[in-house]
């Protein structure tokens, strides 16, 4: 079984282009759960129509899943696909629209990642934080990699162990202004008895800190 949960707050922004998933079920007698975050990128008036629709529609693949055979990789050619559904649906509609994803999916035991853009994918073990995922953005700042826009996606994929560890997915809303050892000596002790303790303690002090951008995140771990 795991343990999840997840906040979307708008903040100081005129509206909400982040989306969020998390989600658990059985597959073919398999503990299986998917938490994905995309922020849809701020300065394309549709940039949130690539964010839901990319959580939309890793949902009903997840939800179609029958069995876990490959799932990592099935996972990545799923985002490539849904990036071309994007892409097309977005031109009929006659929108401009570009969004990040990262996308954890755990499977008993291991982790399978899939990202693209500059939200991000963390863990934490024994007090230790690393950053499963590298931000696609250039020296001048501009996002390099990211749905919506060209079918020629370059998608990050990682898979390992899971167990003991817990993830931090977020937008670049939470981590921007976060300083490291807060966010784990935050998350460290998170458990049943604190599940939703960070949704409040994580975003406040960003928030304090003067961050204005929409912030959301999703914590998941092996219960």
């Amino acid at each position: 079984m795991y343990l999840y949960t997840g906040i979307s707050l708008q903040n100081k922004r005129p509206s909400n282009m982040d989306s969020l998933l998390a989600t658990s079920r059985e597959i073919d007698k398999t503990n299986a759960m998917l938490a994905v975050v995309c922020d849809g990128v701020g300065s394309l008036e549709g940039g949130g129509f690539a964010a839901g629709t990319a959580v939309r529609l890793l949902n009903e693949w997840f939800a179609a899943l029958s069995t876990t055979t490959h799932i990592g990789l099935r996972m990545r050619d799923a985002v490539l696909d849904i990036n071309k559904r994007i892409i097309s649906e977005a031109a009929n509609q006659g929108i401009k629209t570009a969004s990040t994803i990262s996308a954890l999916l755990l499977v008993e035991d291991n982790y399978f990642s899939v990202h693209a853009g500059d939200s991000r994918i963390y863990s934490i073990q024994d007090g230790a934080l690393e950053v499963l995922t590298s931000d696609d953005v250039s020296s001048e700042g501009k996002l390099t990699s990211y749905i919506g826009h060209t079918a020629d996606l370059f998608l990050q994929y990682a898979e390992g162990q899971a167990l003991g560890k817990i993830f931090l997915l977020c937008s670049d809303g939470l981590y921007k202004r976060m300083d490291e050892d807060f966010m784990v000596t935050s998350l460290k002790k998170w458990g049943k008895k604190t599940l939703n303790d960070p949704l409040k303690t994580l975003p406040q002090y960003v928030i304090e800190r003067g961050e204005k951008d929409n912030i959301s995140f999703s914590l998941v771990k092996i219960a």
